[in-house]
Parts: structure tokens; sequence; C-alpha cells
């Protein structure tokens, strides 16, 4: 059976005025292009829909059925269309988001929140993970984009920026350097440093240490924390020091001091990451509005 949509709205315009010229007259077609197409219809489900015995042009018993159900029919169809074209505009499905911990709270919740806004039926799944987690969970297909920090692109990760902050100095509220407005990055050369592990994140890591050995010394790392409320939790304690991205100060942790840094300080890259080989629209639509979120910022 080869129904066709455009005879089943034929045959719901007849079948609500029960009139041929009206109906055509309705659907702007000629009365012999719509009665040709009912009949077609008809052949097709080889009954007839209409009693054409009498003046009155009245539904059959198979016309009735066909008259409660071709409105579900159509209803089905349209909708079917309209999620193709959605999922051809990327507004439709399911996209995976990966973000460092300081991204969800300051601009992962705006892109969130300006994309669903955007294509309210795409679904977004959001998970929390370190730079270096990601860029691999991106080459190997189980994030579609991510939100990462100072990441280098790599042959299948592609990595453009956000926005930068400047690097602070954490330390514990009862240390010395506390009181002081701002912090010589040459006092910290004795200093026992609390820093994220290597592995984690390799630019960053690299950049706290290139710094530090510009100011003539390579940093004393007595212990890691594989997030951010580990190890800032450890500055509390009075462990150590640590240099951190300026938007750690906004979450204002007990026992520790955010201090600027004297003199001219590195800046810390907020990035964003996908597949080069992606060619999702979700996926575009997604770093597209990251960027405009981070160019009004």
């Amino acid at each position: 059976m080869d129904l066709e949509l455009r005879q089943l709205r034929a045959f719901l315009a007849v079948a609500s005025e029960l009139h041929f010229s009206r109906a055509a007259r309705r659907l702007h077609v000629s009365q012999p292009a719509l009665s040709q197409q009912i009949r077609a219809l008809e052949k097709t489900l080889g009954t007839a829909l209409f009693d054409r015995s009498s003046r009155a042009t009245e539904l059959t018993a198979a016309g009735r059925v066909l008259f409660e159900a071709a409105p579900r029919v159509l209803s089905e169809a349209e909708r079917a269309q309209s999620l193709v074209t959605q999922a051809a505009n990327g507004a439709v499905g399911l996209l995976t988001v990966g973000s460092v911990g300081t991204a969800l709270a300051s601009i992962t919740p705006r892109i969130l929140r300006s994309v669903r806004a955007a294509f309210p039926d795409l679904q977004l799944e959001v998970s929390q993970h370190d730079t270096s987690a990601q860029l691999v969970a991106l080459a190997d297909g189980r994030l579609d984009v991510g939100l990462v920090r100072a990441a280098q692109p790599t042959d299948a990760v592609a990595v453009e920026h956000l926005v930068s902050e400047p690097l602070l100095c954490a330390v514990p509220a009862d240390h010395p350097l506390a009181v002081g407005p701002t912090v010589d990055p040459r006092s910290l050369a004795d200093e026992p440093f609390v820093l994220w592990p290597r592995a984690l994140g390799r630019a960053f890591f690299d950049i706290i240490v290139s710094y530090c050995l510009g100011h003539g010394f390579s940093p004393r790392i007595v212990v890691e924390g594989a997030d951010i409320e580990t190890q800032l939790g450890l500055v509390a304690a009075g462990l150590g020091v640590s240099l951190q991205p300026s938007y750690y100060a906004n979450l204002r942790p007990p026992g520790v001091v955010f201090l600027p840094l004297d003199g001219e300080v590195p800046q810390v890259a907020l990035q964003i990451a996908y597949r080069r080989t992606d060619r999702s629209p979700a996926v575009a639509h997604f770093v597209a509005t990251a960027k405009e979120l981070a160019e009004a910022a």
C-alpha cells in the first residue's frame, strides 16, 4: 500500500466539506484534479470512501474510519519531517559535553542555557573531567565537545581559545604572605607547593613550572591534588601554597587567601575542544555559542 500525503489532505478537505467544489476551492486546485486524487486514493485502499449515489456527498463506513485516522497520520508525518530537518540542523539528538571544574562554575552553564533555549529537543549530557581526560575522550568519541584549560591541539582534536585568566597565588590564611596586597614571585622560592598532577594537565603544569623557573627557582612540589577542592583544602591546611587561575578566587574557600602576583603574570586559557573530523551541526552550534558568549564576556 502506497498512500500519498497529498491524497490524504485532499480526502480530509472533501470529508470536511462534503462537497467537491468547495473542497477544491479550499485547496486551490481544480475539481477534476481533486476528484482524480480521491479516485487514486480509493484505488490504493481498494474501497470507496464517498457515497456518490445521492445528490449529497457522504462518507462511507470506510471513509469515516479514514476520517478519524488520517489527521494522526498527517501529524506524525509532519512531526517526522520536522525531526529530520532539526537533526540536519543539529537541533535534536544527544550531545555529550565535558568540562573542567572552573568552566562548570563559570561559562559552561551559560553555554548550556543558550544552546538549550535555541534547541530544546537537543539532549545535553554533561560531565566533569580534567583536560587530559577530555582530550582522550574526544579522540575516542566518548565526548563530542569539551571545555578545557591550557590544552594543545592534536592530530585528532582541535582546540579554540575562549577566554584567558591570570594566575593568582593561593596561600593559607595564616601565612605571612597573606597580609600583603600582592606576592613577589621570588618570595615563593622556598615555599612548598600544592599543584595538579602533570598527567591531568601538562600544558597548565608546564606554565606554572616555567613561570617559577623564570623567577630563578623550581617549585618544590610537596603534595598534589586531583581536583581543585582537594588542592585548596591542602592549602587551607597549611601544606603549601599554590598558583591557580583567577576564577578559583570566586570559590572563596575558607582558610585560603588569593593574592595577585607582581609583574608580568601568565594568562591561563579556557578553550573549547572538539574532534577535527566531526561534522555534527550540534557540535558546530555549541562551539559557535561558546565563542559568542566568551567574546561578549
